[in-house]
């Protein structure tokens, strides 16, 4: 499973910066001035990108508020790089140089600044406020990581908050502290890091053309590069060929290659319907602009309706995938091109662990009619974004917005800063997206900061996540809202987010007993790892793997007779458990003694061989066996 807790390094991550044009390089040598740059260090994956307007805003905003200044951004080229952490962190990379980190603090649900050295540098002879002068003599010996003695501080704030980043000037040195409480509970400084760094500005300010210019040789490259790959496969092609394009700047640069590779391409748009108001402006008026024929495949459009059933999207749950955008894709996919189709889209190996082993051709797992062309997989987002420039197209306007990916706006894998930012920049949206989700939080008995800080955007929460949950007690087991009619919801297909068949299912049945004891008797079926904090089960099966939630939630990754198998198989344990009537036939009929009725059925994972004796002659196994019968003859478990 993916753990974001961790970074990758899928490619190359170099970057340069020419001294002479004061520029970004995506190779080393500069195509206006013929220099080579200097090589720029950055933390994997090293998919840096441009600072959009409102991101420079951002910054301006935070460095007068922590340093009185911030002129210095005025009309510069400010890169960001994304590292890990638990939500939003770029590194801050102006003139080449690492100044700050810009993080979102999700607890606090705003931004902040950790500098650097070389932002201290920078704001050492220009800081109005967070200056701290000390007395030279400090500086005999190692002091990074030191508490900075209050009788060698010659000048500095009256008052500091715990966190608080400050500016050290410390004779021909500079460095950045960090406002601390020692172990005795008084607040000093504690010293980050202290150079003898000197960082002047340069005079030149260039202009995002300029960048696109002194980068033209590299770009043509890339281009030269991917056509190729492009006409190489498609010389062999004989089915109709069309570009995916979602709005975003991958997709775009994907469409610019193909105008080139192809007379007028055809445009697939999946409009999910949960799309942002202007990524659907922005797609339609860039094909009536180009005069492309665009096919908008249109989502479900009760997605707030199966919200109800299944509860909110999560990373690790896209059954929203499915039903606004697999299907409807496929059901297009099939009606109007019957043999198949070549599809040219923008997926890049840079975006996630999923995607970084992406392959020049494959065929789409979900649609097997239709092949699929990644030609920039390999790219960079400053590479793309210049590439569009290069080519005099302008990207989607939501990119200068700090929106670092454009897709649906509630999508649970966007970052919680982004969704934040979605209460001033599109309310209509934001509002009733909270107000249901404060709805389904209250029917679960769950804590309010478990929507407002995003844990709702997982069922199996990452460590980082947990450790806040745990910092703060907050509970992350969802409850069943007091349900006692029996339903079963269920989804299936192929997971846009996995390469198996699969199953997402909410089983709504009456809680008469705790889910440790659902999650013992699931044994039967294999090996569980129980997460009680969670509220969560994984069994490992020889027939594929389940995972069932407190909450009625069931997903499975299996193939497709396997995964029925396992659907009823989990159905009539979970309602087994619910409706023992402490008979114990079941205890008779374990051949090893593996089960033993007390409220409900306990079975020791240890004796289990998982041959299932014990549910013969058992009433509640029996009645549950019927009632998913029932369920299923009535259809109430829908087919996607």
């Amino acid at each position: 499973m993916y753990n974001s807790s961790k970074t990758f390094s899928p490619g190359k991550s170099e970057l340069f910066w020419c001294e002479n044009c004061s520029l970004p390089l995506i190779s080393e040598k500069c195509s206006t001035c013929n220099s080579f740059g200097r090589k720029i260090e950055l933390a994997p994956p090293g998919d840096i990108r441009l600072c959009s307007r409102a991101a420079k805003e951002l910054l301006s905003l935070l460095f007068t508020q922590n340093y009185g200044y911030a002129d210095f951004l005025e009309g510069r080229i400010i890169l960001l790089n994304k590292i890990a952490g638990l939500d939003r962190r770029d590194q801050v990379i102006l003139e080449g140089r690492h100044i700050a980190t810009l993080w979102f603090d999700v607890t606090a649900g705003c931004h902040k600044l950790d500098l650097e050295t070389f932002g201290a540098a920078l704001l050492s002879g220009r800081a109005k406020k967070s200056l701290v002068v000390c007395d030279d003599s400090i500086l005999k010996g190692h002091i990074k990581g030191k508490w900075l003695p209050e009788g060698k501080i010659i000048s500095g704030p009256s008052a500091l908050d715990d966190g608080d980043n400050v500016v050290l000037k410390i004779g021909k040195f500079s460095g950045v502290g960090v406002a601390r409480k020692r172990a005795d509970g008084l607040q000093s400084i504690r010293i980050k890091d202290v150079s003898k760094n000197i960082f002047a500005l340069q005079e030149k300010r260039p202009t995002l053309q300029d960048v696109v210019f002194a980068n033209a040789t590299h770009l043509k490259g890339l281009e030269r590069a991917a056509l190729s790959e492009i006409k190489s496969y498609l010389s062999k092609n004989r089915l109709p060929v069309n570009v995916s394009f979602s709005g975003g700047k991958d997709s775009l640069a994907c469409l610019c290659l193909a105008q080139k590779a192809l007379t007028r391409p055809e445009i697939l748009f999946i409009n999910t319907g949960l799309e942002f108001p202007e990524t659907v402006e922005y797609v339609r008026e860039l094909c009536r602009a180009q005069k492309l024929r665009l096919l908008e495949i249109k989502g479900e459009s009760g997605f707030f309706e199966q919200v109800k059933n299944f509860g909110p999207p999560a990373k690790d749950f896209r059954w929203c995938c499915k039903t606004n955008k697999l299907g409807p894709m496929t059901a297009f996919l099939n009606e109007h091109y019957p043999k198949g189709c070549v599809t040219i889209e923008g997926r890049r190996i840079y975006e996630s662990f999923n995607r970084s082993t992406i392959k020049a051709v494959e065929r789409n797992p979900y649609v097997p009619s239709q092949t699929t062309l990644a030609p920039i997989r390999s790219w960079r987002a400053l590479e793309v974004m210049l590439y569009i420039r290069w080519n005099m197209m302008q990207p989607n306007p939501l990119y200068e917005e700090d929106l670092e990916r454009i897709g649906c706006w509630l999508c649970p894998a966007a970052l919680q800063s982004e969704f934040a930012g979605l209460k001033v920049t599109h309310p209509r949206l934001y509002e009733p997206w909270m107000a249901c989700l404060r709805q389904w939080a209250d029917e679960n008995k769950l804590d309010k900061r478990y929507i407002d800080w995003g844990f709702w955007r997982w069922k199996r929460h990452p460590p980082k996540m947990i450790e806040m949950a745990k910092e703060h007690n907050i509970n992350l087991q969802a409850g069943t809202a007091g349900k006692e009619e029996i339903t079963l919801q269920a989804l299936r297909g192929r997971s846009p987010c996995g390469l198996e068949y699969s199953i997402e299912a909410m089983l709504c049945a009456p809680q008469n007993h705790p889910f440790s004891s659902v999650a013992a008797a699931l044994t039967v079926l294999g090996e569980v790892k129980y997460a009680e904090d969670l509220g969560a089960a994984v069994i490992k099966t020889e027939k594929g793997r389940v995972t069932v939630f407190a909450n009625g939630n069931i997903m499975i990754i299996a193939g497709k007779e396997q995964a029925e198998e396992l659907l009823r198989s989990v159905c009539e344990i979970v309602l087994r458990v619910q409706m023992c009537t402490r008979c114990k036939i079941c205890e008779k009929n374990c051949p090893r003694g593996a089960i033993i009725v007390a409220e409900t059925i306990t079975i020791d994972e240890k004796k289990c061989n998982h041959c299932k004796k014990c549910a013969k002659g058992c009433i509640a196994a029996d009645q549950a066996a019927k009632i998913y019968a029932r369920l299923a003859a009535a259809g109430t478990i829908p087919r996607r």
